[in-house]
Protein backbone atom coordinates (compact mmCIF):
# COMPACT_ATOMS: atom_id res chain seq x y z
CA UNK A 1 0.00 0.00 0.00
CA UNK A 2 1.20 3.59 -1.13
CA UNK A 3 1.27 6.10 1.84
CA UNK A 4 2.44 9.74 0.88
CA UNK A 5 3.69 11.55 3.95
CA UNK A 6 4.53 14.82 3.88
CA UNK A 7 8.03 16.21 5.03
CA UNK A 8 6.83 18.07 7.94
CA UNK A 9 4.96 15.43 9.54
CA UNK A 10 8.37 13.72 10.26
CA UNK A 11 10.32 16.80 10.91
CA UNK A 12 8.10 17.26 13.34
CA UNK A 13 8.00 14.21 15.44
CA UNK A 14 6.42 11.50 13.20
CA UNK A 15 9.35 8.81 13.43
CA UNK A 16 11.26 8.35 10.38
CA UNK A 17 10.26 5.08 8.11
CA UNK A 18 13.17 2.29 7.70
CA UNK A 19 12.77 -0.48 5.38
CA UNK A 20 12.38 -3.71 7.55
CA UNK A 21 10.86 -2.05 10.31
CA UNK A 22 6.89 -1.75 11.08
CA UNK A 23 5.67 1.44 10.88
CA UNK A 24 1.91 2.73 11.82
CA UNK A 25 0.01 5.37 9.82
CA UNK A 26 -3.07 7.26 10.26
CA UNK A 27 -4.50 7.93 6.49
CA UNK A 28 -6.48 10.49 4.58
CA UNK A 29 -8.19 9.92 1.23
CA UNK A 30 -7.31 12.90 -0.84
CA UNK A 31 -8.62 13.20 -4.25
CA UNK A 32 -6.66 14.49 -6.35
CA UNK A 33 -6.11 14.08 -10.40
CA UNK A 34 -3.43 15.96 -11.08
CA UNK A 35 -1.24 14.70 -7.90
CA UNK A 36 1.61 12.17 -9.49
CA UNK A 37 0.63 9.17 -6.90
CA UNK A 38 -3.05 9.74 -7.68
CA UNK A 39 -4.98 6.12 -8.83
CA UNK A 40 -8.40 5.57 -9.04
CA UNK A 41 -9.74 2.18 -7.35
CA UNK A 42 -13.49 1.60 -6.04
CA UNK A 43 -14.15 2.49 -2.41
CA UNK A 44 -17.17 1.69 -0.12
CA UNK A 45 -17.88 5.56 1.36
CA UNK A 46 -19.30 5.31 4.98
CA UNK A 47 -21.28 8.12 6.35
CA UNK A 48 -19.18 9.40 9.37
CA UNK A 49 -19.50 12.54 11.60
CA UNK A 50 -17.43 14.39 10.58
CA UNK A 51 -15.83 13.04 7.57
CA UNK A 52 -16.82 10.01 5.38
CA UNK A 53 -14.82 7.00 6.05
CA UNK A 54 -13.68 5.02 2.95
CA UNK A 55 -12.81 1.58 2.82
CA UNK A 56 -11.34 -1.21 0.20
CA UNK A 57 -8.66 -3.90 0.62
CA UNK A 58 -8.78 -4.40 4.36
CA UNK A 59 -7.70 -0.76 5.27
CA UNK A 60 -9.81 2.36 6.24
CA UNK A 61 -9.43 5.99 5.93
CA UNK A 62 -10.74 9.21 6.42
CA UNK A 63 -11.90 11.43 3.33
CA UNK A 64 -9.11 13.91 3.70
CA UNK A 65 -10.63 16.15 0.54
CA UNK A 66 -12.69 18.96 2.65
CA UNK A 67 -16.53 19.16 1.93
CA UNK A 68 -15.39 19.77 -1.31
CA UNK A 69 -16.37 16.97 -3.55
CA UNK A 70 -17.39 14.97 -0.55
CA UNK A 71 -18.84 11.37 -2.02
CA UNK A 72 -21.99 9.93 -1.12
CA UNK A 73 -22.22 6.89 0.69
CA UNK A 74 -21.87 3.36 -1.39
CA UNK A 75 -19.67 2.25 -3.30
CA UNK A 76 -17.19 5.23 -5.72
CA UNK A 77 -14.97 4.59 -7.87
CA UNK A 78 -12.35 7.67 -6.60
CA UNK A 79 -9.28 8.98 -8.14
CA UNK A 80 -6.53 10.35 -5.38
CA UNK A 81 -3.69 8.82 -2.96
CA UNK A 82 -3.43 8.02 0.45
CA UNK A 83 -1.89 10.24 3.09
CA UNK A 84 0.02 9.42 6.36
CA UNK A 85 -0.82 11.70 9.30
CA UNK A 86 0.53 11.68 12.77
CA UNK A 87 -1.79 14.74 13.24
CA UNK A 88 -5.31 16.49 12.54
CA UNK A 89 -6.76 12.75 11.74
CA UNK A 90 -9.62 11.44 13.86
CA UNK A 91 -8.62 10.31 17.16
CA UNK A 92 -11.15 6.74 16.43
CA UNK A 93 -9.27 6.05 13.10
CA UNK A 94 -7.40 2.87 13.45
CA UNK A 95 -3.63 2.96 12.01
CA UNK A 96 -2.15 1.07 9.58
CA UNK A 97 0.29 -0.88 10.73
CA UNK A 98 2.94 -3.39 9.05
CA UNK A 99 6.59 -4.07 7.61
CA UNK A 100 7.79 -0.96 5.11
CA UNK A 101 9.07 -2.67 1.75
CA UNK A 102 10.30 0.56 -0.18
CA UNK A 103 10.99 4.20 0.87
CA UNK A 104 11.20 6.54 -2.05
CA UNK A 105 12.03 10.30 -1.05
CA UNK A 106 10.09 12.78 -2.99
CA UNK A 107 10.86 16.13 -4.75
CA UNK A 108 10.25 18.97 -7.03
CA UNK A 109 11.71 22.35 -8.32
CA UNK A 110 9.97 25.40 -6.43
CA UNK A 111 10.23 28.71 -8.60
CA UNK A 112 9.01 32.47 -6.59
CA UNK A 113 6.19 33.34 -8.82
CA UNK A 114 3.93 36.38 -6.90
CA UNK A 115 5.44 36.65 -3.99
CA UNK A 116 5.06 32.53 -3.21
CA UNK A 117 7.26 29.42 -4.80
CA UNK A 118 5.41 27.31 -7.03
CA UNK A 119 5.72 24.11 -8.61
CA UNK A 120 7.69 23.84 -11.88
CA UNK A 121 5.73 21.55 -13.99
CA UNK A 122 7.24 18.12 -14.67
CA UNK A 123 10.45 18.32 -12.14
CA UNK A 124 8.68 15.79 -10.12
CA UNK A 125 11.15 12.54 -9.02
CA UNK A 126 11.69 9.87 -6.49
CA UNK A 127 14.71 8.50 -4.88
CA UNK A 128 14.91 4.94 -3.40
CA UNK A 129 16.36 5.34 0.16
CA UNK A 130 16.84 2.92 2.83
CA UNK A 131 15.22 5.04 5.69
CA UNK A 132 13.35 8.27 5.63
CA UNK A 133 15.36 11.37 6.24
CA UNK A 134 14.51 13.33 9.74
CA UNK A 135 15.17 16.71 7.89
CA UNK A 136 14.42 17.34 4.56
CA UNK A 137 16.21 19.12 1.75
CA UNK A 138 14.90 22.68 1.25
CA UNK A 139 17.47 24.88 -0.87
CA UNK A 140 18.82 28.49 -0.26
CA UNK A 141 16.94 28.91 3.13
CA UNK A 142 16.68 32.71 3.82
CA UNK A 143 16.41 33.89 7.42
CA UNK A 144 13.34 35.99 8.14
CA UNK A 145 13.97 38.84 10.89
CA UNK A 146 12.40 39.59 13.08
CA UNK A 147 10.34 35.98 13.07
CA UNK A 148 6.90 36.08 12.17
CA UNK A 149 4.45 34.61 14.60
CA UNK A 150 3.20 32.34 11.86
CA UNK A 151 3.47 31.95 7.97
CA UNK A 152 2.65 29.36 5.44
CA UNK A 153 6.53 29.30 3.93
CA UNK A 154 8.37 30.33 7.38
CA UNK A 155 9.81 26.98 8.82
CA UNK A 156 11.90 26.17 12.16
CA UNK A 157 15.39 25.01 10.94
CA UNK A 158 18.20 23.61 12.59
CA UNK A 159 21.01 25.23 11.49
CA UNK A 160 24.36 23.28 12.81
CA UNK A 161 27.20 25.89 14.28
CA UNK A 162 30.38 26.38 12.55
CA UNK A 163 32.13 24.04 15.54
CA UNK A 164 29.55 21.28 14.41
CA UNK A 165 28.09 21.06 17.58
CA UNK A 166 25.56 18.13 17.70
CA UNK A 167 22.99 20.84 19.60
CA UNK A 168 21.25 22.62 16.33
CA UNK A 169 20.70 26.22 16.91
CA UNK A 170 16.99 27.01 15.29
CA UNK A 171 15.96 30.15 13.36
CA UNK A 172 12.92 30.90 11.33
CA UNK A 173 13.91 30.74 7.67
CA UNK A 174 11.45 30.69 4.22
CA UNK A 175 12.84 28.08 1.52
CA UNK A 176 14.26 29.61 -1.36
CA UNK A 177 13.71 28.75 -5.46
CA UNK A 178 15.09 25.20 -6.59
CA UNK A 179 14.62 21.37 -5.52
CA UNK A 180 12.66 20.90 -2.74
CA UNK A 181 12.21 17.59 -0.74
CA UNK A 182 8.48 17.50 0.12
CA UNK A 183 8.28 14.22 2.19
CA UNK A 184 8.05 10.17 1.18
CA UNK A 185 6.36 7.30 -0.14
CA UNK A 186 6.57 4.20 1.65
CA UNK A 187 5.30 0.87 0.79
CA UNK A 188 3.40 -0.64 3.48
CA UNK A 189 2.60 -4.24 3.94
CA UNK A 190 -0.67 -4.10 5.58
CA UNK A 191 -3.06 -7.41 6.05
CA UNK A 192 -5.72 -7.38 3.33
Amino acid sequence: MEIVVDSWEIECCAPPPVVGERSSWRVLFVPSVDHRLATEHEWSVLAHDPEPRLSRDGITAAWGGGGDGRPEPGLRRLHGYLSGAAHVVPPDLAPLTGPVRRVRVLSEEFVPEDGRLVRVPGTFRTEEVDRSPRWFATPNPVPVTPEPARSEWVAHTPLRPADRSPEPRWAAVQPGAGRHETGIVIDLEVPG
